[in-house]
């Protein structure tokens, strides 16, 4: 009788039945070792990671309170009232460039008689005549007089528009002065005759053009810049780019409305202006340009809040 666990008892096949069973066990047991070890790191680094963001956290957090706590010490207690006057008085500081600028602006847009105008006026001038009146209103100029000929009055406004005075041709006014023709001792022929003459026109001046911002809301007008002049020829061109979008004292401003001498643009020539993101036209005397806008609406800063996980 064989006895059992004899090897003597188990035929060849059986032994390699179970040499190969013992090598397929050894395998799996090493890939699951494999496994296992992975696994084993795989936790491993998550737990570093959730670690490293945890104590991250914590010394954010830190950091916003140590913030907040200097925020709320005496230090920095008055800061915003400090802001709100500083702002107050850049407003202030503002208003009174706007003054100053725009007192230049009348000067320069009040024209000086010159003296080479009273200098060719006494060139034109004959001998037979005088000059009894002479004033000159912003660019008009008004010279009255009295001749003995009906032509030397025609031969001084002449003379001046050679000369390139006026802006466009000018022609006299001429009459006879009865007052001097009557007059007692003087004989009535033609020698005795005088003659009344006015020549007025326009003078042939540069154009100052102007330009404003101002600021609308519910408190009132407010100039944002002082006011911006340049001297052009008259009769040229202007233009003025960028205009739609304005920033000062770190805010941002949108047109809203535009004022040329006095006189608000329709809503389309505003269009078309603020399609075109610009103004311009032709120098035809002083030109008074006024840019109203309207604050843009404070975009609200996004915030990210770090927690734990």
């Amino acid at each position: 009788m064989t006895l059992f666990g004899s090897k003597k008892g188990y035929s060849k096949s059986d032994i390699n039945f179970f040499e190969e069973f013992s090598a397929s066990a050894r395998k799996q047991t090493q890939v699951l070792a494999v496994i296992v070890f992975i696994g084993i790191i795989a936790i491993g680094l998550c737990l570093a990671v959730l670690g490293y963001y945890i104590f991250r956290n914590i010394g954010v957090q830190k950091d916003i309170d140590d913030l907040n706590a200097k925020l709320a010490s005496d230090e920095y207690a008055g800061l915003e009232l400090r802001a709100q006057a500083l702002q107050q008085e850049i407003t202030e500081k503002n208003q009174y460039y706007f003054t100053l600028t725009e007192m230049r602006r009348i000067i320069d847009t009040t024209p000086a008689a010159e003296t080479s105008l009273v200098n060719l006026l006494a060139d034109c001038i004959p001998s037979d005549a005088y000059v009894s009146t002479y004033t000159v209103t912003g660019d008009k100029l008004d010279v009255g007089g009295v001749t003995f000929s009906y032509y030397d009055a025609a031969n001084i406004c002449y003379l001046l528009n050679q000369s390139d005075v006026f802006s466009n041709y000018v022609i006299p006014s001429v009459t006879i002065d009865d007052s001097l023709s009557n007059a007692e001792g003087i004989a009535e022929n033609p020698i005795d005759i005088y003659y009344d003459f006015t020549i007025s026109g326009n003078l042939v001046s540069d154009s100052v053009i102007s330009i404003t911002h101002y600021a609308t809301s519910d408190s009132g007008v407010i100039a944002l810049s002082g006011v911006s002049s340049q001297t052009v020829a008259s009769g040229s061109s202007y233009e003025f780019a960028g205009i739609v979008n304005y920033s000062a004292n770190g805010i941002n401003y949108t047109l809203s409305s535009v004022s040329i001498n006095g006189v608000v643009l329709s809503d389309a020539d505003f269009a078309q202006i603020s399609a075109a993101d610009k103004i311009s036209g032709e120098a035809v005397g002083n030109v008074d340009i006024d840019l109203y806008y309207v604050a843009n609406a404070a975009t609200p800063a996004e915030t990210t809040t770090e927690g734990g996980v």
